[in-house]
């Protein structure tokens, strides 16, 4: 788990990863639902630290056949924004199998979002069915960003 340290597993109700000056993510576990918390330093980390979580939440000891995929979404509302970078990596988990690892290319630029994401092929642990609207959240707060995604499980 990289340069992050954590508490508790996903299944235990909450996990925590920090990572140092960069961003966290938490799990908090609902019926049928994980509630994702983010916190970073910039809203770019915002993204980084949703990925990671996906990551953490899909990735299992497969075969890990690298793979790459190139991401173009558009919205006006940038927490609709993340919703959507989520709900990608759902949809190209259920289709293709894949488990994002991590950005090689980042482009946020008014309503447009451009990136690209390196990961591997494997079969998702755990299977996420969407990302919801409800509690969506990104805001900045006194220099900090922070977003709230729901993930139906």
């Amino acid at each position: 788990m990289s340069a992050a340290s954590s508490v508790a597993t996903p299944m235990a109700g909450s996990l925590l990863v920090l990572h140092p000056c960069r961003w966290m993510h938490r799990f908090i576990e609902h019926t049928g639902e994980i509630q994702v918390e983010l916190e970073a330093a910039s809203e770019v980390g915002i993204f980084e630290a949703a990925l990671e979580a996906f990551a953490e939440l899909a990735s299992a000891d497969g075969d890990r056949e690298p793979a790459s995929h190139r991401i173009e979404l558009a919205t006006p509302d940038r927490a609709l924004l993340l919703a959507d970078w989520l709900n990608e990596f759902v949809y190209l988990a259920e289709v293709a199998d894949f488990v994002p690892g991590t950005i090689t290319a980042f482009e946020l630029v008014g309503d447009q979002l451009r990136a690209t994401v390196a990961g591997h092929r494997d079969h998702p642990r755990q299977l996420v069915k969407a990302v919801t609207l409800n509690d969506l959240e990104l805001t900045e707060v006194d220099g900090r960003w922070h977003g709230r995604v729901v993930l139906d499980v």
